[in-house]
């Protein structure tokens, strides 16, 4: 979620400053209950290592052994443009714009290619489930190949 929202940003030139992670379990059935979340504070980024980071690092602090979880999710908030920023970082951890370029490498790399070509050192991605397609209804109203066609006799 983190790599996927650090991509958002990067679109519409953006920097978080502050995250929060949650995470739930089905509030509608018989299974034992715990959400929880956090917000903290960021240093101002759009660098999708920084967000997986303080994400993973969150989430590792909510998880609760013996819970089936339901939801989880990230929200980046106090969203800057750079121009923008209250204060200019003099002691960034990066270099901010060698992290630029190579967000930028990523995002067109996987604008090539294809979402999830490049991501995050330590995502793994699973491609566990996916939607059965065979049965799919007809598009009537948004595909032309699939409006029916009548003949008269």
């Amino acid at each position: 979620y983190a790599s996927r929202a650090a991509e958002k940003l990067r679109r519409f030139d953006m920097r978080a400053c502050a995250m929060q992670v949650f995470m739930r379990t089905n509030a509608h059935n018989d299974d034992p209950k715990y959400s929880n979340g956090v917000s903290f504070a960021l240093e101002a980024t759009l660098d999708s290592r920084d967000l997986v980071a303080a994400a993973n690092n969150a989430a590792h602090a909510l998880w609760r052994e013996g819970y089936r979880y339901a939801k989880a999710g990230v929200i980046l908030i106090d969203l800057y443009r750079p121009e923008d920023l209250p204060v200019a970082d003099m002691f960034a951890t990066r270099e901010p714009s060698q992290s630029e370029a190579l967000m930028a490498t990523i995002d067109k790399l996987n604008t090539r290619f294809g979402r999830d070509t490049v991501s995050a050192g330590g995502v793994v991605k699973r491609k566990a489930w996916s939607m059965r397609r065979s049965n799919l209804s007809p598009s009537y109203t948004t595909r032309i190949d699939d409006v029916m066609q009548v003949r008269v006799l």
